[in-house]
Parts: C-alpha cells; sequence; structure tokens
C-alpha cells in the first residue's frame, strides 16, 4: 500500500479495482510503470539491499532503525510512523530536526499534482445487530469530538472529523499532523473486498520479482494477471481502459 499502490495511484491508469463495476482490472499500464519504477530503484542501486529489503521485518527496521542511524535518506510510509518516534520503545527525540516530509507527486504531474493513499477502520451496525439503536449510540459516543481527538492524537491517526484536524489540541500533539491531515484531499483508498488480501500477497510477489530481477515489469504483469483471474475468475475482471 505504501509503496507499490502509491505509486499506481499517480498514473493515469485505474486503480486495482473499478468500485462502479465491482471488477478488478487487468492489462494496466500504469500497473507496469509503477513496477519499471521499482525496478529502476533496484537496477540502479537507488534502494536497500535485497537482503534487508526482503527482510521480512524491514517495516518496522526503517522507522527504528535504518532511518534514526542515518542508513535511509527517504521513505514512502505511513503517517503513523512519527509517533513511534515521539512515545514507544524507541524514541528518537531528533526525528523532528532531522525528517521532513514531502507530497508523493502524481507520475507526471498530472490531476491535482500529488497523491495519497489511505487504509482505515469504521464502527458500524450490523444488518442483524439485535439493537441497532444501542449500537448507534455506543458508536455516537465512541466516535464524539472528545474520544475521537484522544484516539488520534494517541495513536497518530489522520483526523477524520474536521473540528478534530481543526483542534490546536491536536495539531500541538504531533507537529506532522497538519502535515497528514493536508493530504486527505489527495487520497486513494485501497480495495474493500474480501478477496483484497490474496490480491495484496499477488502484487508483492510481482513487485519481487521485478526488483530481484526474476521478471521484467511486463512479465510480472502478466503473471499478476494470471493470478488475479484464478483469485476472482474471468468475470470477476475487466479488462483496463
Amino acid at each position: 500500500m505504501q509503496g507499490f499502490e502509491m505509486l499506481l495511484s499517480g498514473t493515469d491508469s485505474e486503480l486495482l479495482y473499478n468500485a462502479d463495476t465491482k471488477k478488478w482490472v487487468t492489462g494496466s499500464q500504469g500497473f507496469i510503470d509503477s513496477l519499471a519504477f521499482m525496478d529502476t530503484v533496484y537496477a540502479e542501486e537507488l534502494g536497500p539491499a535485497l537482503d534487508v529489503a526482503l527482510d521480512s521485518t524491514i517495516g518496522n527496521r526503517v522507522s527504528t532503525e535504518l532511518l534514526p542511524q542515518g542508513k535511509l535518506a527517504m521513505a514512502i510510509d505511513g503517517s503513523w510512523m512519527p509517533g513511534g518516534w515521539i512515545s514507544g520503545d524507541n524514541p528518537w527525540p531528533e526525528w523532528e530536526e532531522t525528517m521532513g516530509f514531502a507530497m508523493m507527486p502524481t507520475q507526471n504531474g498530472q490531476g491535482d499534482g500529488f497523491t495519497s493513499m489511505s487504509g482505515g477502520w469504521t464502527l458500524a451496525v450490523g444488518s442483524k445487530c439485535a439493537n441497532p439503536e444501542a449500537a448507534f449510540q455506543f458508536i455516537s459516543i465512541a466516535l464524539n469530538y472528545e474520544n475521537t481527538l484522544k484516539y488520534d492524537t494517541e495513536n497518530a491517526q489522520v483526523a477524520v472529523r474536521k473540528d478534530v484536524a481543526e483542534s490546536e489540541d491536536y495539531l500541538s500533539y504531533n507537529p506532522s499532523f497538519e502535515f497528514f491531515s493536508s493530504l486527505v484531499q489527495y487520497t486513494h483508498f485501497r480495495p474493500t473486498t474480501p478477496d483484497y488480501s490474496q490480491i495484496s500477497g499477488n502484487i508483492q510477489v510481482a513487485c519481487e520479482s521485478v526488483v530481484t530481477d526474476d521478471a521484467t515489469p511486463e512479465q510480472a504483469a502478466a503473471t499478476y494477471d494470471s493470478g488475479l483471474v484464478a483469485i476472482v475468475g474471468e468475470d470477476g475482471t475487466e479488462a483496463a481502459s
């Protein structure tokens, strides 16, 4: 999500999934271009060595080791990262003087010029809920201003309530909050379908095959398309326009 899907969201191609037709997209030029970007990074030795990049703990190592120790100059990562530097098991008091933030540009500066990806969570009333009124009241309390402010600050979350996002208590809690809140206008969302986890794994296979030089971006994209059809069926896919 932080890497490949961020790149894809900045191209002119459709994203992974067409929510209007409820079909997954195959044959995407943006998919190939995103893999080509990653291919360039590793072919020109602009990224970490493969033994580091393919380490299953790399996500944690970026924030707790590589950036704080000056072994990595730039990371495409999430808004939650500075929260771990302020407090927790691996605080990094110097982060404010060391790190800066930059918006992710689109492939050719098209559209708004910038892009972002968001995940997230939700509280909802289930269709089979025995007491929907009580459930709704609980959600209303859980997500009121005070509770949302507490959750967003202490868990380094991008505020979804406008009054929280504009609150001085929120903005002053973490100096990165204002920057990340400003990206909401450019953001895209990953698919929320039950089969997304399988397809996400399929994307990781494509990315790894490219960075290890086992496949060209075109070959990896074709393999992804075949795997996609195997997961959702022909009727669950559509060709990119």
